[in-house]
């Protein structure tokens, strides 16, 4: 019984978290300069940048230690985002145009592990107080010749 409390709160902590977030930059299926308007926004106090042959990947860390990494095509497009920390990033900002449709599959759930797998969107979130991790990435944005799984 307290296990099924434990997940009711966590699902309801989420949705409320996202609900009061500050409003979106449109990172998910944008352009990579939305990236330093993310910096500041999240409030990052660390920005790497991975370099692919077929993507590049730049890494955001936040105060509370959660690292959020967006993937972006060499056409500029960031086609994928991933977390994984001791908080959840701001989703909002995070998921961008993804939001909406992350909020609502998530507000059907009611465990600490959310899944949604359509044409338009792919995306995983799971974890608890401290750990957090979670990916989504535009199917028809993955570049030519790059795997869904780079997305992690």
């Amino acid at each position: 019984m307290k296990n099924k409390y434990t997940e009711l709160y966590a699902c309801t902590f989420l949705i409320i978290y996202c609900a009061l977030s500050v409003p979106a930059h449109a990172t998910l299926g944008r352009n990579a300069s939305t990236i330093d308007t993310d910096f500041f926004a999240m409030r990052a106090i660390k920005h790497d940048i991975e370099i692919r042959q077929r993507y590049t990947t730049h890494l955001l860390t936040l105060p509370s230690g959660t690292v959020v990494r967006e993937y972006v095509a060499s056409n500029g497009i960031v086609f994928g985002v991933a977390w994984d920390g001791p908080t959840l990033p701001n989703l909002k900002i995070t998921l961008g145009v993804a939001f909406e449709a992350y909020l609502a599959a998530a507000a059907k759930h009611h465990a600490n592990q959310l899944v949604i797998s359509n044409g338009e969107l792919v995306a995983f979130s799971s974890g608890h107080l401290r750990a957090f991790e979670g990916h989504a990435y535009l199917p028809q944005s993955i570049p030519v010749g790059v795997v869904a799984d780079v997305v992690r």
